[in-house]
């Protein structure tokens, strides 16, 4: 067997051939993305599309925090700040309830 680069050895790692780019999930359900910037309050959401609207839910218990167009229309950075208003305040009741003691 011949010697690897470096980027070969970690494409053999990750899909078993050391010529194969990996596929990494990027979208769905199960891919937390991370909002922030500015100096709105910053929170961390599952985005799902349904329709014509992205739905940004709670990574932690899946309640729905807001939507906005899939479409990115004038009104979503609005939107995505108010989800990252509602998020802020609901993952701070995550951190309370885990810090209360039985």
């Amino acid at each position: 067997m011949k010697n690897l680069t470096a980027e070969q050895k970690i494409r053999q790692r990750l899909t078993g051939d050391p010529y194969t780019d990996p596929n990494f999930q990027h979208d769905g359900i199960a891919i937390t993305r991370w909002l922030t910037g500015g100096i709105a309050p910053s929170t961390h959401v599952n985005l799902q599309q349904k329709n014509d609207q992205i739905i940004a839910f709670c990574p932690q218990c899946g309640k729905e925090l807001g939507q906005f167009d899939a479409d990115y229309g004038y009104k979503t950075p609005e939107k995505i700040a108010k989800i990252r208003e509602e998020g802020s305040k609901h993952q701070q009741q995550h951190l309370e309830e885990s810090n209360q003691t039985p």
